[in-house]
């Protein structure tokens, strides 16, 4: 044997996104390969290129402290950048960049979350569906566990407090439940979670000793002109245990700079993620790059209102122009669902249209299943494509003629 049984059980189970990721990788489409494969998988950030690109391309002045080894788990003069961004429009309260963690992406930071406060077999309450990514993130390495709180079809899927009441109490073993882990916006659905719901949360983890996990990371990319409103200060403002994730992906349309950060107000737990930011360390550079982005007000809030209303008008174009398809009714994130599941009695018939997308008309969705839908049906479509893939992407839904087998 040539690698460790840990690689091979890594190895044996790869993500479901990153499969169809692989598969439009080897045929993009492209002005150039006109047949090729969409890749509407990947919650990608398209639209903003015309803007972001000019100022990641302005001078980083770097200097000799820069060029040498640093803070891996930060450049204390971007951790204060951050800190002022994170109040300024995450409307966070009282931001210390020593609480303040920088790595490689956020996938490092939940990973390193993971290691840091789960001990193998800890339990983790999730609503399902959910990114299938966490699963990658929070479960593979280190051994901890997800319980799936299903969220309701008759509800289009919105989050209820009672739904985690009662899986909380049917649960064997609740001593092993540990934390709540959120994203707000959720993903795949776009839902901005409401106050009232955000509250009850709280109040269920207050009563049953949990910690609250907040994955903001889509907080900027509303469709609407509404201001962000932080569940993780909620939960900090009741004494909640609660842990602030966020990064440049999705809001800053920036996935391949691969810089994520993380805030917590416990100390202790913040040293462990600074131990384990010795193997996830964001290069000075990219740091600088990142910290005048965020330093530049004037920019920011011109980004920001030109991505809501890019998200908003993709949506818009797509609802209007393909009336003949069912989507959720969500107004956040860089994905609609996509709601086909009068075509799919089971799970069986969800994987042929699947097949059917992927292999005839060439378009590459995340299923369902791979997100935890209890039900069949349920495809996550990542739209914040460039203007020949939307339009390509339109064309090709068009001529959607899938029937069940049975029906064939």
């Amino acid at each position: 044997m040539s690698i460790s049984d840990r690689a091979l059980k890594l190895q044996s189970a790869p993500s479901a996104i990153m499969l169809g990721h692989q598969k439009w990788s080897e045929d993009p489409f492209s002005k150039q390969n006109p047949l090729g494969i969409l890749n509407f998988g990947i919650a990608e950030n398209h639209l903003l290129n015309d803007l972001i690109i000019p100022k990641i391309n302005q001078n980083v002045n770097l200097c000799a402290e820069h060029i040498q080894y640093n803070t891996l788990y930060g450049l204390e003069e971007v951790r204060k950048t951050v800190a002022i961004f994170f109040e300024n429009y995450l409307n966070l309260k009282n931001v210390q960049a020593e609480n303040i963690i920088i790595q490689s992406g956020l996938s490092c930071i939940c990973e390193s979350l993971s290691f840091s406060l789960f001990d193998q077999n800890d339990i983790i309450m999730i609503a399902a569906p959910y990114y299938t990514g966490f699963e990658h993130d929070f479960t593979k390495r280190f051994g901890c566990e997800f319980l799936k709180v299903p969220l309701k079809t008759s509800n289009k899927f919105e989050h209820e407090i009672s739904s985690f009441i009662t899986t909380y109490q049917n649960h064997p073993h609740p001593e092993k439940i540990k934390a709540v882990l959120i994203t707000h916006p959720h993903n795949p659905t776009g839902e901005k979670l409401s106050y009232t719901f955000g509250q009850k949360l709280i109040d269920f983890c207050l009563k049953n000793d949990l910690e609250l996990i907040c994955d903001e990371v889509y907080a900027l990319s509303s469709h609407t002109k509404a201001s962000h409103q932080s569940l993780y200060q909620l939960a900090i403002d009741a004494n909640v245990k609660a842990h602030f994730l966020y990064g440049m992906a999705k809001d800053f349309a920036l996935a391949g700079l691969k810089v994520g950060f993380y805030l917590s107000p416990d100390m202790q737990l913040t040293e462990s993620l600074k131990n384990v930011s010795y193997f996830h360390p964001v290069s000075t550079q990219t740091q600088l790059l990142v910290a005048n982005i965020l330093s530049d007000t004037h920019f920011l809030d011109t980004l920001i209102c030109e991505n809501q209303k890019r998200l908003a008008s993709v949506v818009a174009k797509i609802r209007n122009e393909l009336p003949q398809f069912s989507f959720l009714s969500y107004d956040a994130g860089l994905f609609i669902i996509l709601n086909l599941s009068s075509y799919c009695q089971n799970f069986a018939d969800e994987q042929d249209l699947f097949n059917y997308f992927l292999n005839e008309l060439k378009i590459n969705f995340t299923a369902g299943q791979d997100m935890s839908f209890q039900e069949p049906g349920y495809f996550r479509v990542c739209f914040a494509k460039e203007k020949g893939d939307i339009s390509e992407f339109i064309t090709r839904m068009k001529t959607f003629k899938f029937k069940p087998k049975e029906q064939k």
